[in-house]
């Protein structure tokens, strides 16, 4: 008896036991569809559809925007050549019309380039022109050098040149007369008679 009774209490534990998860499942399931139907989908296979559906139309726009993108990425690439290639025309057009010698224009259109892109010239006639006073042998001008060996354009050669005196030569020291030399050859030549 006993053992009887020991059997309906354990069977009696196990069917309350299945009861509970019973009524425990009953309770999700009916929680899971209110949810649902609150969503206003019919069923979690209608659910997991929609999240399939919505995970590939994701993918499909991932893929449009990593197209677009790139599209966009060799339209720049393409927009930066041309820009290069224009201003790479304006530069010649600018050296062609200062009248460059021909041995010359490549270094003058790269030192113009250089002006207008640092922004010490806003267009390229004023970058040509600044280059041109730098370096007067692009044009073919026989160039005057100091003594430092910098070209002379008529703003850094001395007022004194012209007006130097066989007097004043006379009373020059060595180093004054070095000058003279370097810088004004013929009016040495004309004092030393040399």
């Amino acid at each position: 008896m006993v053992e009887n009774a020991e059997e309906d209490s354990k069977t009696t534990e196990s069917n309350q036991s299945t009861e509970a998860t019973v009524d425990i499942e009953a309770a999700k399931t009916e929680a899971v569809n209110g949810l649902l139907k609150e969503m206003g989908v019919d069923s979690t296979d209608s659910l997991k559809g929609i999240v399939e559906a919505q995970n590939e139309t994701s993918k499909a726009n991932q893929t449009d925007l990593e197209n677009s993108q790139s599209d966009l990425k060799k339209a720049n690439d393409n927009n930066l050549n041309l820009s290069s290639q224009v201003t790479s025309l304006l530069a010649s057009n600018a050296v062609l019309k200062a009248g460059i010698t021909s041995e010359h224009m490549e270094d003058a259109t790269i030192l113009a380039q250089a002006k207008v892109n640092n922004g010490s010239a806003k267009d390229f006639d004023k970058a040509i022109a600044d280059v041109i006073k730098s370096n007067p042998q692009f044009k073919g001008t026989q160039i005057q050098t100091g003594s430092d060996g910098a070209a002379l354009d008529g703003s850094n050669k001395s007022n004194n040149q012209t007006e130097l005196t066989r007097e004043e030569f006379e009373k020059m020291n060595y180093g004054q007369r070095l000058k003279v030399f370097t810088e004004q050859p013929e009016k040495y030549k004309e004092f030393t008679n040399r």
